[in-house]
């Protein structure tokens, strides 16, 4: 599966400058980097003079432009994507995903505090992995200083080198994930990998996206007694 680390922080404490030199990095040792940015606000990706944005405004849920090696999807998304399903709904084919915000999702986070204080609720996070801050942590945990940019785009390279062969399998129903067993997941692995594997021009892909559209949907099995 597609490693994600979040880069997590208050307001203003110089998360994206941090991300900007991390994906530097990254980008110049040839990997595909993806970002996913969270805000708590409404925000526009288009504007009212656009023939897209008309579309928009006619009633369209979901509008995606493309042109010239560019592509842009925008529209309604209830319920609101966690950052793992927009990973694998739209960014299947990164090397690594980094996410700005998403303080309380269940990833990996490097918190910044580059011009503040560390923030009391740092010790209780779930996932912290690393800090980047002008002052030291009083806990334990692995400590960067900001002119450590560097360093810490190297761990988040090593972490990549851990994660990124990693088989795994996931099911969405309607954008929504189906939670499955191991020993399911290991079925669909095996049996799908076997059946694409006997097909022509398969060698070395992989990832595989299957998509199955039953119009009237799944009708549930149910068991007699």
């Amino acid at each position: 599966m597609i490693p994600i680390i979040g880069f997590v922080g208050e307001k203003k404490s110089g998360k994206t400058s941090v991300l900007q030199k991390v994906i530097n990095h990254l980008s110049e040792k040839g990997y595909k980097i993806g970002v996913i940015k969270h805000t708590a606000h409404g925000f526009r990706l288009d504007y009212p003079e656009t023939d897209s944005f008309k579309l928009y405004e006619a009633g369209a849920r979901k509008i995606a432009v493309s042109g010239h090696s560019q592509l842009g999807i925008y529209g309604e998304a209830e319920p609101e994507l966690g950052a793992e399903q927009i990973r694998d709904l739209f960014l299947s084919e990164m090397d690594l995903i980094l996410v700005e915000g998403y303080r309380n999702a269940s990833i990996p986070k490097v918190l910044v505090a580059l011009s503040q204080e560390i923030p009391e609720w740092a010790k209780g996070l779930g996932g912290l992995i690393a800090i980047i801050s002008k002052d030291k942590p009083d806990f334990e945990i692995k400590h960067f200083l900001p002119e450590q940019v560097q360093e810490l785009a190297k761990l988040v390279e090593e972490y990549i080198k851990r994660h990124r062969g990693k088989r795994e399998v996931k099911i969405y129903l309607d954008g929504r994930e189906l939670k499955i067993k191991s020993f399911i997941k290991d079925f669909f692995l095996n049996t799908l990998s076997g059946m694409i594997g006997s097909l022509k021009q398969t060698q070395g892909a992989k990832r595989v996206q299957i998509t199955i559209y039953i119009p009237d949907g799944i009708v549930e099995k149910t068991t007699e007694d």
